[in-house]
């Protein structure tokens, strides 16, 4: 805060010389002084610290200085920095080693009383300083690594606070940065898109193409029974339509966020192009409502309905303009692309035909008359969770398996391995790098030595790095620990601000730092593709506790033994948070209610490793040590589908540290962040 003040005289005040390393107060006169030239006031002190000035010592002041002028005491700080780059942000860059020059002055210019000046550098890891002889200014020496504020600040003789300033340095050595490293592969073979869809495609089991051109019907389906003909309105088409395929200026004119085509093209930026289209009219089941068991009937009902409409005058309830059923599938697969029914019938919870889903039929490709593969199936209910009724969450959430992407939380419900704050767990936000990584629509740079890497947010940019595993294979189908900085901007702005369902998201920024095991099988689930990956058939793991389908189908372990020599398993998964704060006992590991906050992000001056003497590779890996998952290897089984016989392999291990920098606010991206990576920190 600052004060004036109008005393006559102040006692002088004695210098005193500042400390190495420590904050430390000094008075310090004006450079000059405009004050009585023949009677010097009481209160002056000499630039010298602890000496004073004679009475006969000549004046600085104009000639024309009124005789009866008293003291001027300061009333503003201000600090000058030899050879500053830039008045905001960072002010200068040096590296270790170095030194940088700074100056306190006072204002205003006629200011002929000293006040006391209190300087303070932090953190010491990266600046000590020292004071200059006058104590008008101190030298810093870099130290280590990272942006240091030094700090001004001016008291008067009672303490009173009456002005500071700031000022930041960087000190940064010579290091390999993101132009030094390559980004990971997203194709095979001659330029062959690489994605979760190759490997549905492997299973028969195609999904969209993230890549290109999808046409998905937009199916409302009804029924007979008044009470649900009472909810199938032309106004409810509308907003069907909107919520699936309006731009993001109409669904805002009537207090929605995105429709699905906008938060698609916007998330996969650009790549993606979710072509929908509302059928004109609800497609009415001709049996009761309670003889439909779900998403496969009502959608070969549709399909039969549609071919006969489509044959009638003017193609019938589908209008003149009406597409051949041949539109439907656009890569002429034999398949429709995708038809999303949204049903009027009320939903009622997860052991009834009357949720929320993705489905597949059993059927065969038929490229003259395509049929049914994959069904989203939910009800209108889902859009009157908010958003005026034009909530997109869940079919946003439901589209994201349409493209191939799993569930990140538990359907056993013992863990929570992303901590909720993802669109494929609670439904919020974005999509994760990793998702967006094994849809095609960024790649992280593969980072293995030292370097200083620059990230962006990977909402609105893409950016993200990995620290690969040994033997890594230069895809996303592998083992590694991705690294983004989450912020809340871009489609994640709004969730994150204000939360969704209880879970209130990032609201600041920093990075989330995740340990991703996307290896993939062939044909045996007790092995993993390390090339090749192109043939595989799908992740080994999943999020579920133990794997959802089991140990031999989407789950592993690492193997510890009680003192009795009974086998409790440590399992893995295929996402994990690392948390910044470590709580051994309430974690994303070892609670069901665990849900990720602005503390689970790693922020400026923080680290992350493996290392024995941190507590993140005994919380949060598996192996409770450095070891990655692929150290071990399964060679057979004791009994099957429960215990293993298996090889560890001592020399695979996670050897990084992480240290961030910087977070700074960006005038374009919102932020960035500096993030460090030290290889070979420590040995196991």
């Amino acid at each position: 805060m600052k004060k004036n003040y109008s005393v006559l005289a102040i006692c002088g005040v004695v210098g005193m010389l500042l400390t190495a390393c420590g904050g430390a107060k000094t008075s310090v006169a004006p450079s000059s002084s405009n004050g009585d030239s023949s009677t010097p006031s009481s209160g002056e002190v000499s630039s010298q610290p602890g000496s004073s000035t004679p009475s006969s010592a000549p004046s600085s002041a104009p000639s024309s200085a009124p005789s009866s002028a008293g003291p001027v005491y300061p009333t503003s700080l201000s600090i000058s920095l030899e050879g500053a780059t830039s008045q905001t942000g960072i002010n200068k860059t040096i590296a270790p080693g170095q030194t940088a020059n700074l100056t306190a002055t006072y204002a205003p210019a006629n200011a002929n009383e000293n006040l006391d000046i209190e300087w303070s550098v932090k953190p010491k890891s990266v600046l000590t300083f020292v004071t200059t002889a006058d104590g008008k200014g101190i030298q810093v020496t870099a130290k280590g690594e990272g942006d240091a504020t030094i700090t001004a600040r001016m008291y008067d003789k009672d303490m009173n606070d009456i002005d500071s300033n700031t000022i930041t340095i960087r000190v940064e050595g010579q290091h390999k940065t993101n132009a030094n490293y390559t980004k990971a592969t997203t194709t095979y073979g001659n330029n062959q898109p690489l994605t979760i869809n190759t490997l549905y495609k492997n299973n028969n089991a195609p999904h969209l193409d993230s890549q290109k051109e999808m046409h998905v019907m937009i199916v409302p389906f009804g029924f007979q029974e008044e009470q649900y003909r009472a909810r199938q309105t032309n106004e409810m088409l509308e907003k069907i339509d909107l919520t699936f395929c309006g731009t993001t200026e109409e669904v805002r004119a009537v207090g929605g966020w995105e429709s699905l085509a906008s938060f698609y093209k916007k998330s996969s930026y650009g790549i993606s192009n979710f072509n929908a289209e509302i059928l004109p009219c609800w497609v009415e089941f001709n049996r009761a409502a309670s003889t439909c068991d779900g998403g496969i009937t009502a959608a070969e009902y549709t399909r039969n309905w549609y071919i006969a409409e489509y044959a009638k005058t003017n193609h019938g309830a589908l209008g003149a303009d009406a597409h051949p059923l041949s539109y439907w599938d656009s890569d002429n697969d034999g398949f429709i692309d995708l038809m999303w029914l949204v049903y009027s019938h009320e939903t009622v919870d997860n052991n009834t035909p009357w949720w929320a889903y993705v489905t597949y039929t059993g059927n065969s490709a038929n490229k003259s008359s395509p049929n049914v593969k994959t069904i989203g199936w939910a009800s209108i209910d889902w859009m009157s969770n908010g958003l005026g009724g034009y909530d997109p969450h869940t079919f946003i959430h439901e589209t994201g398996h349409t493209y191939g992407l799993p569930d990140f939380y538990d359907y056993k419900n013992m863990w929570s391995p992303m901590g909720g704050v993802d669109f494929m767990d609670h439904n919020l936000g974005d999509q994760c790098m990793f998702s967006k990584w094994s849809l095609g629509w960024t790649s992280p740079w593969v980072v293995n030595d030292e370097a200083i890497i620059t990230l962006r947010p990977g909402t609105t940019t893409g950016d993200c790095f990995i620290l690969p595993s040994p033997g890594y294979n230069n895809t996303v189908f592998d083992e590694y620990v991705m690294v983004e900085l989450m912020a809340p901007v871009g489609l994640a702005q709004a969730d994150y601000t204000a939360g969704y369902q209880n879970v209130a998201g990032f609201s600041k920024p920093g990075l989330r730092i995740t340990h991703v095991d996307a290896r993939v099988w062939g044909s045996s689930h007790d092995s993993y593709l390390k090339d090749n990956v192109y043939t595989g058939r799908d992740y080994r793991l999943d999020n579920t506790f133990g794997g959802r389908g089991g140990l031999n189908s989407d789950g592993d372990y690492w193997p510890f033994y009680n003192s009795k020599g009974v086998l409790e398993p440590n399992y893995m998964n295929l996402t994990s948070l690392f948390e910044s704060v470590i709580d051994p006992t309430t974690n994303s590991r070892t609670s069901k209610s665990f849900v990720a906050s602005n503390a689970s992000l790693f922020t400026q001056g923080q680290t992350f490793s493996l290392s024995e003497t941190k507590g993140w590779a005994k919380t949060f890996m598996p192996s409770r040590t450095n070891l990655w998952n692929k150290a071990k290897t399964t060679t057979g089984w004791k009994t099957v589908g429960k215990e293993q016989t298996y090889t560890i392999d001592e020399s695979i291990t996670f050897n990084y540290e992480l240290k961030v920098l910087s977070i700074d606010q960006d005038p374009e991206y919102g932020w960035t962040a500096r993030v460090q990576v030290i290889p070979n920190a420590y040995e196991k």
